[in-house]
């Protein structure tokens, strides 16, 4: 049995960085109701050069609906000779290995891989992984839509054919490296910083924050004030003097709750959107 294993320290340049962007495709949306995956994409990047490809069709052991066909293309017909989950759970975690994790949405498809895993007593996948989709919002925020169709027209990606895995992971590549050139020329530039902001919530995304919730906990016992670099609304970096007061967590988020030196009007800033601390 293959296992991914959680590795915190991140280097410091995405050149030498594994990242690998994925699809998965589905009977339908709700693994707990019993959903399975019926095609698996991947691509294997270093430095934006291709280093391997992983792709197949699943058996996901059930009917998948006439809409979902409609959707994806894939039939009953086109699976009923493809491998079942377990028969390519060890290769298909290999070829993760410790990658950085690239997928649009990608809380979804980690759902559904997790729960192929769990049904066959795999651990879960922990690694460091970026929501494509946040991180589109995050760069880009006046668009009216942010379906995958519309990012990829929108950042005039070409060639790309859409809604099946690995076309979808194709495009979430294409994607990140654009929208990675954007946000370089505003200084976000460490994959560190790009968990920071972009990240999964998943244990490796918790223990890459402990550090900043930390100091944040420290100066608010100490009573001293914050530097923070904070993601604003409008994409850019700006720096903020705070005097924090409290950690606080609403609807599954963590936010600082502090005052501006000479006002008495409350800040409400997303730990999610704070790129950098520093005790002043």
């Amino acid at each position: 049995m293959s296992e991914t294993k959680i590795v915190c320290n991140l280097p410091p340049s995405f050149d030498d960085l594994d990242l690998v962007f994925f699809d998965v495709e589905t009977t339908g949306l709700s693994a707990e109701k019993g959903d399975s995956i019926c095609e698996i994409g991947s691509i294997k990047v270093r430095n934006k050069k291709v280093l391997d490809v992983f792709h197949t069709l699943i058996n996901p052991k059930r009917s998948i609906p006439l809409q979902v066909q409609a959707i994806h293309g894939i039939s009953d017909e086109d699976v009923k000779d493809a491998p079942c989950f377990k028969d390519i759970a060890d290769k298909f975690i290999s070829f993760l290995d410790n990658a950085l994790l690239c997928g649009y949405n990608v809380g979804f498809d980690l759902s559904f891989l997790n729960w192929e895993l769990k049904r066959i007593n795999y651990p879960f996948i922990e690694l460091p992984s970026l929501d494509i989709l946040v991180m589109s919002k995050r760069t880009i925020p006046d668009l009216n839509k942010y379906n995958l169709a519309s990012l990829v027209d929108y950042l005039q990606i070409d060639n790309i054919s859409l809604h099946r895995a690995l076309g979808d992971a194709m495009a979430t590549k294409e994607m990140f490296f654009k929208l990675k050139d954007i946000l370089e020329r505003k200084g976000i530039i460490r994959p560190q910083d790009f968990i920071t902001l972009y990240g999964f919530d998943n244990d490796f995304f918790r223990k890459n924050q402990q550090p900043k919730t930390s100091l944040m906990r420290e100066s608010i016992l100490a009573n001293v004030s914050l530097k923070v670099d904070y993601l604003s609304y409008n994409s850019d970096i700006k720096t903020l003097v705070v005097i924090p007061k409290e950690l606080m967590e609403d609807k599954g988020r963590i936010y600082l709750l502090g005052l501006f030196p000479h006002r008495e009007d409350m800040v409400k800033l997303n730990l999610t959107r704070i790129l950098k601390v520093e005790i002043i």
